[in-house]
């Protein structure tokens, strides 16, 4: 199972045991909730899948390494109380909260949710010590006395052996009280996930052209190489600001993260050759349409002579810039949605004088503040409402506060026509010229493509990235043909692979 039917798999998971019947009741009864253990090798996004999965399904995420964790922290601590038994007094043993399960309830209380998604990780590595506390925690939801709350899933996660020193097989009692997804590293999912993050266009090429590189794990008594999914992406991070600082990466920079010599020079030496081409292929002037007709020519004929390294190269540059240019709209969009929520709920107090406008503000940042501290606040939302507090409070602040609050209290519907002081009409304007631009880029790169290559494996690189990124379906660009070439081409590939597994068949028989 790749990583995305694993998270899909745990979303489907979460709703199941959250549903509750017309009672109110959990439809499966908390001893039948067994837990998910995903076993699968470093560095895939075991746990990044937890974050998307809580996300998805609306509820919390508390994430432990049990690891770092001793017997006490665990179970907890013992003290000593007294207890009468048939008129006579004794001092017995009696264990404090566990720290794990102290930890979910205060979560609950700070954050409001009273589901979620209680994750372990490494819980293959688990000491002797702390073993049957494990077996406890997965049959009975249990740490010591103490049970974890009803509404939060557990999930764990783990390295098979081969792949970590620590890690050990968990025996059959442990097995038999979970659900084992065995996850493997896929590059046509990560590709996909990579590109919507804004992955350098260099690794994404590079992997491209060969994808037999991007995940290797070799471990003998000689020498420990591996390459993961993590380690390409941590690449690409520095690489994309040591190219703003003008920083050179030579190959003991990749190597730091590309733990492999033959595959870190190999990509060393691509970087090279995608730094070189990529001020030749003109790709900023192409975005933004500068590109004159002689130019244009020049660089078609160019590129219908180039080898398919070459082409790789500027497909995925070309990719990057609309992933830049879909994201930022994206961004913006989503800004936008935002800001009249928050706009509407400040219209409702005003109204219902529950609150000033700036108790609201005042509010507001404390409930940020606890979404933060728990890991419920992604950084993209928090500059969003970070964002929308200064946009308050600059019109507060403003000589248009007066008109702005008067606004706000007569109005329920919150649109640029009832709140002419707020500034929302130019900013509509503002995000519909940046749409228009956008589809003008997308239009001009599909045209430029189709020239230089035809309906080519590139054109349908550039469709399947465009229409693979996350904010696409926000953009409400749409190029009819797109979806009769791609449907064929799956079509045609869906037709290989059934024929490849024909003669497999074939093969096997002849042997027979």
């Amino acid at each position: 199972m790749n990583i995305q039917e694993a998270k899909e798999e745990i979303v489907r998971s979460v709703r199941a045991y959250t549903a509750k019947d017309g009672q109110g009741d959990y439809r499966i009864p908390v001893s039948k909730q067994r837990p998910v253990f995903l076993l699968g090798p470093p560095g895939i996004g075991k746990t990044a899948i937890m974050e998307q999965a809580a996300a998805e399904c609306g509820v919390g995420l508390l994430s432990y390494t049990i690891t770092h964790h001793t017997r006490q922290s665990a179970v907890g601590l013992p003290r000593l109380v007294d207890r009468e038994f048939e008129g006579r007094e004794y001092t017995m043993t009696e264990y404090t909260m566990s720290e794990i399960i102290g930890a979910v309830y205060e979560y609950e209380r700070q954050t409001g949710l009273r589901e979620g998604i209680l994750f372990i990780d490494e819980i293959n590595c688990v000491s002797e010590t702390l073993a049957p506390t494990m077996l406890q925690l997965l049959q009975f939801k249990t740490f010591g006395n103490h049970r974890v709350p009803d509404g939060w899933m557990i999930a764990a996660a783990g390295n098979p052996p081969e792949f970590n020193r620590s890690a050990r097989e968990l025996d059959l009692a442990v097995l038999d009280r979970v659900r084992t997804i065995e996850v493997e590293a896929d590059w046509q999912i990560w590709r996909d996930y990579a590109f919507g993050r804004g992955v350098h266009p260099a690794v994404l090429s590079y992997l491209e052209m060969k994808p037999e590189y991007f995940y290797r794990v070799i471990q003998t008594r000689e020498k420990q190489e591996f390459v993961t999914a993590r380690g390409w992406e941590d690449l690409s991070v520095l690489l994309t600001e040591y190219e703003r600082q003008g920083v050179e990466a030579d190959r003991a920079f990749v190597e730091e993260f590309v733990r492999s010599p033959q595959i870190a020079a190999d990509f060393a030496s691509y970087y090279k050759l995608y730094r070189t081409y990529m001020g030749t292929y003109r790709i900023p002037e192409l975005a933004e349409g500068r590109l004159g007709a002689r130019e244009q020519e020049k660089l078609l004929t160019g590129l219908k002579e180039a080898g398919r390294d070459v082409r790789c190269i500027f497909v995925r540059h070309l990719l990057a810039a609309a992933s830049e240019q879909m994201t930022a709209y994206g961004r913006e969009w989503r800004y936008h949605a935002r800001q009249r929520e928050v706009l509407g709920q400040l219209s409702a107090c005003i109204r219902e004088k529950r609150q000033s406008a700036d108790e609201f503000l005042e509010q507001r940042a404390h409930a940020l503040e606890v979404r933060k501290e728990h890991g419920l606040l992604k950084a993209w939302e928090e500059q969003t409402e970070h964002r929308i507090d200064l946009y308050i409070r600059g019109l507060l602040c403003s000589p248009e506060k007066a008109a702005f609050l008067k606004e706000l209290a007569g109005s329920s519907r919150i649109t640029a026509e009832a709140l002419p002081s707020s500034g929302l009409q130019r900013m509509e304007r503002e995000l519909e010229d940046q749409k228009r631009q956008l589809h003008a880029f997308l239009n001009r790169a599909a045209d430029f493509l189709i020239q230089a290559f035809g309906e080519e494996t590139e054109l349908y690189d550039w469709i399947h990235g465009v229409t693979g990124h996350g904010d696409y379906a926000l953009c409400g660009f749409e190029r009819p043909e797109w979806k009769t070439y791609t449907g064929q081409r799956e079509q045609e590939e869906r037709l290989r692979k059934e024929i490849m597994e024909m003669e497999e068949l074939y093969e096997t028989a002849d042997r027979i």
